[in-house]
């Protein structure tokens, strides 16, 4: 199984508001989804091995169903990883996927490295020319229905806020790079069947890809396990919303914190001084929706709201009794 190609990248998540019943059965009716169409996919390319004799099927449809075993696994993983928040697991247990994810990466950079190395090491082999137009349209078909699976994937994954759909929706992407490789080698039996250095050159592209993108969710993956501030662009996110609400007029405190991977955010606002109690809590909800609905895996938002000069007075005071 190879992987494909992208720009984006699991930043670009959305992170809509869903609530975690409806987030867990869209995830796992996508999971099965993939399931499904990857195992027809593997038993077409090997049937399609026995007819052409074509080794490069016979390596992609056992590749396919082997996947079905990371694939099942990563589907119990989002089942748990959607169980609420309880006096076991204080901030949920959402940090199950991000574990999962950790070794998912790490295991799919070793195996790329495998790959790129046999790949370089070993000569190109000679493929049959018989089913040179075949290869080709069964290819076509491959990348079609990948590309369709791939798209339907990478946007529930986004909606949803789930790096593990994304994560999936990558390697889709590098089976749709390795349908294009069989798409190629098979234009090169048509046209060119003594030239096999393409293979090599397109394998070795596609699994450089796939080990860079491995290593960084892995890195990315690793930091949200631990109990550190979230990533600038988290923080940059939510210090918008907040100075984007019209009745904030100073942000005298902002913490934002990380725990394994749930996002913990505590702000002090100053606001009129002449606001109702009742108006107080309504920009402390609002700021909590709109937090909540724009950054992923935020267990938690406290919000205190002061009349505007609060924090001045307070310095002041300080700093008069320190002198």
């Amino acid at each position: 199984m190879v992987l494909g190609l992208t720009g984006e990248h699991t930043s670009d998540i959305t992170g809509e508001s869903i609530p975690e019943e409806q987030r867990s059965l869209l995830a796992s009716r996508t999971m099965i989804l993939s399931m499904g169409v990857t195992a027809i996919i593997g038993f077409a390319e090997l049937i399609f091995c026995l007819l052409s004799r074509n080794k490069l099927f016979l390596i992609e449809g056992a590749g396919n169903l082997a996947w079905l075993v990371p694939d099942v696994m990563m589907l119990f993983t989002l089942r748990v990883g959607s169980k609420k928040a309880d006096w076991k697991m204080n901030y949920g247990y959402r940090r199950i996927e991000t574990l999962f994810l950790l070794f998912f990466a790490l295991g799919i950079a070793v195996c790329m490295v495998h790959i790129l190395y046999h790949t370089i090491t070993t000569p190109p082999e000679q493929l049959p020319a018989g089913y040179g137009m075949a290869t080709v349209v069964f290819s076509l078909v491959l990348i079609a229905v990948l590309a369709f699976l791939c798209r339907f994937i990478w946007k529930t994954g986004r909606k949803i806020g789930s790096r593990l759909l994304l994560m999936d929706a990558m390697i889709i992407r590098l089976d749709i790079a390795s349908a294009a490789i069989l798409l190629i080698s098979g234009i090169f039996l048509i046209v060119a069947p003594s030239i096999t250095i393409i293979q090599t050159i397109l394998t070795v592209i596609v699994g450089m890809a796939l080990l860079i993108y491995s290593l960084n969710e892995a890195v990315q993956a690793a930091k949200e396990l631990i109990d550190a501030s979230p990533s600038m662009q988290v923080m940059t996110i939510i210090e918008q919303i907040v100075e984007d609400t019209p009745e904030v007029r100073f942000v005298s405190e902002q913490r934002i914190r990380s725990f394994g991977g749930a996002v913990s955010v505590d702000i002090t606002i100053e606001t009129a001084p002449d606001l109702t109690v009742s108006e107080a809590y309504r920009i402390a909800t609002s700021l909590k929706d709109r937090i909540r609905s724009q950054v992923e895996d935020v267990i938690e938002v406290r919000t205190r709201v002061h009349p505007a000069g609060t924090f001045l007075a307070e310095e002041a005071e300080e700093w008069y009794h320190d002198g």
